[in-house]
């Protein structure tokens, strides 16, 4: 697979989403099973991930304080039809 594009995202663990979401940051809320982030490719459309594995998405949190998501973000309804995946606080779009 080739990635035609990385951006860096910064992980920020909370309790609730903050109504402000910032660009390339990964809002987590591990009390409510969740992930938020504006779309990667830039178009800032609002992404959820709910978390808990099976038909969602796990949550792998690295000894280095990265994070993962076991699952690919495929944000295929959005006009922008981006696809990634997150791997140690680095989206790579396929």
């Amino acid at each position: 697979m080739k990635t035609l594009k990385k951006v860096e995202i910064q992980p920020v663990f909370v309790e609730f989403v903050p109504q402000i979401i910032e660009e390339n940051k990964l809002y987590i809320s591990e009390e409510y099973n969740s992930a938020v982030h504006n779309c990667l490719c830039g178009c800032g459309l609002l992404t959820v991930t709910p978390l808990g594995g099976g038909a969602n998405w796990d949550l792998v949190k690295h000894n280095d304080g990265k994070v993962s998501l076991i699952g690919s973000v495929g944000n295929y309804n959005f006009p922008c039809k981006s696809h990634y995946i997150i791997t140690r606080n680095i989206a790579n779009f396929c």
